[in-house]
C-alpha cells in the first residue's frame, strides 16, 4: 500500500513525512519510507507463542512533492505523475503561522484549493478524451463512462464520491489515472498551540467514509516523537497524558480508509500480519503467504485471538469448538488467525 505525501509549500508536508516515517528519505527528489501498521493482536502473540520473529503489516509513504511558489499554486508534472502512482493522497494541511508564507494559515481555503485543483486536472484530461473519442465516433462504455464522469465533475464533485464500481472503473478504460478519484486523507497539521487550543476541537475529530478522512496532528511534536528512542517515547507521550502517538492514529485511518484488513499467521517461528483487501477469500489469501499455498489450497484453519486470549491454548480452543475449518471461498475477516493447509 503506497500513500502520498503531498501539499502546498510551507505546510509542513517534509515534517509530517519525517514524522509518519522516521529515517526515510535519501538522495532522490521523491522520497519513500516504510512504517509498520501497529498490531496488538500480533504483538499478543508473539508473546504467547514466544515467537523467534514478528511482521507487522506495512504502509510505504511518499512524499511526492510540493506544489506552486504559493498557496494554490499549480503542481508541477513530476509531482502530478507521482500522486498518481499511490493508491491513497493526504493533503497536508497548513495549521500555524509560518513566516516563510505571505498569507495567513486558512485550512478551509488550502482544502478547498488543494480539491478544486485535482478536480480542474480530472476535468480538463477528460473533456479532451470525450472530444477525441466523439470526434473518432466512437461508441461503447469507454465513452458513456467518460461523460457520467464528466458530468459529475461538471457538478464540482470529485470523483471519489460518484461510488464507482469495479465494473464502472473497467468501463472506463485501462490507463486512466484519474486524481480525484484516489482516496483522499485531509490531515491538519496544527503548531503546538493550536493543538491545545479549545477552537480547533472541530479539525481534531478524526472523520472516515469509505473514499476520503479527515483528522489532525501536530506535525512538529510527532517528528520529535519519532525520532526519540522507543522508551523514551513512552515517557514523553505519558509526560502529555498520551496513550500513543498521533500518527498511529493516523497510520490505522489510512489502513481503514482504504478498506485493507489483517489476518494472522503465529507459530514459535513467526508471528506476522499480512494486509489483504477486505472481501477477500481464503484462497486468495493464502496466496499472500506463497503461491503454492492458493495453488494446493485444500482448507482454512481459524481462530480468533480474542478466544485464545480467553482459553488460553489452542487445544482449548478445539475443545471448545472455536477452532473453525473453513473452505477455499470463505470471506477473510480482519484479525482472523489462520493455519493453511495445502498440497502440491
Amino acid at each position: 500500500m503506497r500513500v502520498g505525501i503531498c501539499g502546498y509549500p510551507g505546510s509542513g508536508k517534509s515534517t509530517i513525512f519525517r514524522a509518519l516515517a522516521p529515517g526515510a528519505g535519501g538522495d532522490r527528489e521523491i522520497a519513500y519510507g516504510s512504517i509498520k501498521v501497529p498490531d496488538e493482536r500480533v504483538e499478543y502473540l508473539s508473546t504467547l507463542f514466544h515467537t523467534k520473529k514478528k511482521t507487522l503489516a506495512e504502509i510505504t509513504f511518499v512524499d511526492v512533492g510540493a506544489g506552486g511558489a504559493k498557496s494554490g499554486g499549480a503542481f508541477p508534472p513530476e509531482v502530478i505523475q507521482a500522486m498518481r502512482n499511490v493508491d491513497a493522497l493526504v493533503d497536508v494541511v497548513r495549521g500555524f503561522e509560518n513566516p516563510m508564507v505571505a498569507a495567513a494559515p486558512d485550512p478551509v481555503r488550502d482544502e478547498r484549493a488543494f480539491d478544486d485543483e485535482l478536480l480542474l486536472m480530472d476535468l480538463g484530461l477528460l473533456e479532451k478524451r470525450v472530444e477525441r473519442m466523439t470526434k473518432e465516433r466512437k461508441t461503447g462504455p469507454e465513452l458513456e463512462m467518460s461523460k457520467k464522469c464528466l458530468a459529475h465533475l461538471e457538478k464540482g464533485e470529485p470523483l471519489r464520491t460518484m461510488g464507482l464500481t469495479e465494473d464502472d472503473r473497467k468501463n472506463l478504460g485501462q490507463g486512466v489515472q484519474l486524481l480525484s478519484m484516489t482516496p483522499l486523507i485531509t490531515l491538519y497539521n496544527l503548531s503546538e498551540q493550536a493543538w491545545n487550543d479549545a477552537a480547533n476541537a472541530k479539525l481534531k475529530e478524526v472523520q472516515v467514509d469509505a473514499t476520503s478522512a479527515h483528522l489532525a496532528l501536530c506535525g512538529a511534536i510527532e517528528a520529535d516523537i519519532a525520532a526519540m528512542p522507543e522508551a523514551e517515547q513512552k515517557d514523553f507521550l505519558e509526560a502529555l497524558g498520551l496513550g500513543e502517538p498521533a500518527r498511529n492514529v493516523f497510520i490505522k485511518t489510512a489502513y481503514r480508509m482504504l478498506d485493507y484488513i489483517s489476518f494472522l499467521t503465529a507459530g514459535e517461528d513467526e508471528c506476522r500480519a499480512w494486509n489483504i483487501r477486505r472481501g477477500t477469500v481464503a484462497r486468495k489469501a493464502a496466496g499472500k503467504v506463497h503461491s503454492d499455498i492458493e495453488r494446493g489450497f485444500i482448507r482454512a484453519e481459524i481462530y480468533r485471538p480474542e478466544d485464545l486470549k480467553a482459553l488460553g491454548t489452542e487445544a482449548a480452543l478445539k475443545s471448545a469448538g472455536k477452532l473453525r475449518v473453513e473452505g477455499k471461498d470463505y470471506v477473510m475477516q480482519d484479525g482472523d488467525v489462520v493455519n493453511f493447509r495445502f498440497n502440491v
